[in-house]
């Protein structure tokens, strides 16, 4: 597989810039953020609901139901992974 395509009006702006990357390999996820964000960890959280709202879009079409129901299992699978005591996350800030 390659690289995804750059949406369109990130190639218009000239002050557009990626935020991550989010990649599997070996049966695990594998990320990588910009990490000089701007903003706090709320806006991360907003980030975040946006990708949930495209990801729901990509699902009920793929899947035929509807966005809500698409979105509901979305957060019930982003809750069961927040609420799994033994998710192990590791990593480090590199610039």
């Amino acid at each position: 597989m390659s690289e995804l395509d750059i949406p369109p009006e990130a190639q218009k702006d000239p002050k557009a810039f990626e935020i991550l990357r989010v990649w599997a390999a070996n049966g695990e996820q594998h990320v990588t953020i910009h990490s000089e964000l701007k903003g706090k960890a709320y806006d991360f959280g907003y980030m975040l609901a946006d990708l949930a709202f495209h990801g729901a879009n990509l699902y009920s079409e793929r899947f035929n139901v509807s966005v809500k129901e698409a979105l509901n299992d979305i957060i019930d699978g982003f809750n069961d992974e927040i609420n799994d005591q033994d998710s192990d996350i590791s990593g480090e800030i590199t610039k």
